[in-house]
């Protein structure tokens, strides 16, 4: 039963981290010490990867399945010669991270809007492809 609880806290724990990734990821001054290091077309390709896991359904799937994992913890409740209570804290940490695995889609996506919004901040165009923003690609090649 106590690796129940610890096991929910930490579940906890997750949720929070998660949250608070899509209220604060990236502060500006992150994004833009990120965009210094590593340039700006690998941060263009990093949002663009996040836009992809935002549309993502798998993390729906995963939490489907692992709802239907506890259901049938729950329902065996009888084989596994339990307490209710035995049941219910070995469970509450599968339903903690099922909440998380719904939110990240939403959670992806804001932060993907927050950086969208500091691209726009530094005078670039989100939706525009980099290369024709740049003047760079294969139409800049003078034959």
């Amino acid at each position: 039963m106590t690796s129940g609880v610890v096991a929910s806290f930490i579940a906890v724990l997750a949720l929070a981290f998660a949250e608070g990734l899509g209220r604060f990821y990236p502060a500006r001054r992150t994004w833009l010490r990120l965009r210094s290091q590593h340039g700006r077309r690998a941060i263009r390709a990093m949002r663009e990867r996040f836009e992809a896991v935002g549309r993502s359904r798998a993390p729906r799937f995963v939490a489907i399945l692992l709802l239907g994992l506890v259901l049938g913890w729950i329902s065996s409740k009888s084989l596994l010669d339990r307490s209710w209570i035995e049941v219910g804290t070995d469970v509450l940490p599968y339903v903690f991270i099922c909440i998380t695995m719904l939110r990240i889609p939403s959670i992806i996506r804001r932060i993907v809007e927050r950086m969208k919004d500091h691209e726009r901040s530094v005078g670039e165009d989100p939706d525009v492809p980099l290369i024709d923003q740049d003047g760079d690609g294969p139409s800049a090649i003078a034959l």
